[in-house]
């Protein structure tokens, strides 16, 4: 089998549809199917159920879309490893990253990155924090911006730490109780929020159990009135008069809605979360990656 086979095969089990991947390959439909035919008919063992609609595949399926990926990445590694020789000049890599890194970090250290190496490009994939994981394992990223998971099989540099704040509408009765004058947050008890409505992130994601321990500390428990997938949700509801939650301080960097958004500073508890630069132990990272390692400028 040859390099556009793998391709092929892993496109269709992405898209899950022989029509999509063919437009997304760039081929026709009746081309993409005589190709997957003739390679299932060479393996003797289908790739695929047709049976089912979206396209699943089978175990073998499985089986070969994974070494496909173990294939490309060991690819690219390979041509990261010569393109460092050649002082990377040409290359490219894929990036996995949150919705709050594409928003918050990537702006401070890209234009910096396309400074020192015009020649790389950049593939981002944007994802919740599972998903990036399941990228990484897969070697479907060469490296993610993410939370730490705690996963044994991936190596995590710390990048920066960020506060947590609390969140709030500006003409909230809290908002105006507590001055929100000079360039420091002003502090807030979490007991005065224990009748709140909280906007909060679903189950399993680590803030959430984070801010559900510090809750119970103060001797309360949250009041749950909505649950959203990411923080930049969570932060437009407030700014538009709804609901109490919590947001990284690199969110108010040049934030838009701060004349609508009261900030807090938690009194006497400090929740934190740090970006780290993850990827699969003992693979190989080019030199490049060390830009996204000091970010020079990430002031709140």
């Amino acid at each position: 089998m040859n390099s556009k086979e793998l391709h092929y095969v892993v496109t269709i089990a992405e898209e899950r549809s022989i029509t999509n991947a063919a437009n997304k390959l760039f081929v026709s439909q009746s081309t993409l199917s005589h190709s997957l035919a003739k390679l299932e008919e060479r393996l003797g063992i289908p790739l695929f159920d047709r049976s089912t609609i979206p396209l699943k595949p089978t175990l073998a399926g499985e089986l070969f879309v994974n070494t496909a990926n173990k294939i490309f990445q060991l690819d690219r590694e390979l041509q990261q490893q010569i393109q460092d020789v050649a002082n990377f000049k040409h290359g490219s890599f894929t990036i996995g990253v949150t919705h709050l890194a594409e928003r918050s970090y990537l702006p401070l250290v890209l234009p910096r990155f396309y400074k020192k190496y015009p020649g790389i490009s950049i593939i981002l994939k944007v994802a919740g924090l599972n998903q990036l994981e399941t990228m990484l394992l897969k070697n479907m990223v060469d490296f993610a911006i993410i939370i730490p998971l705690d996963n044994p099989s991936i190596e995590y540099k710390p990048i920066f730490t960020m506060n947590v704040l609390i969140a709030m509408p500006l003409s909230h009765p809290l908002a105006k109780k507590h001055s929100q004058t000079g360039s420091n947050y002003p502090e807030i008890d979490l007991t005065e929020l224990k009748n709140e409505d909280f906007i909060l992130l679903p189950q399993g994601r680590k803030l959430r159990e984070t801010i559900l321990t510090a809750c119970k500390a103060a001797g309360f428990s949250p009041k749950i009135s909505l649950e959203v997938s990411n923080l930049d949700t969570a932060h437009a509801l407030v700014a538009e008069g709804y609901g109490v939650t919590f947001i990284m301080d690199i969110i108010t960097r040049n934030d838009p809605k701060k004349d609508k958004i009261a900030y807090f500073k938690i009194k006497n508890t400090r929740i934190q979360q740090t970006f780290c630069l993850g990827y699969l132990k003992k693979k190989y990272l080019p030199k490049a990656i060390d830009e996204f390692l000091y970010p020079q400028d990430i002031q709140v």
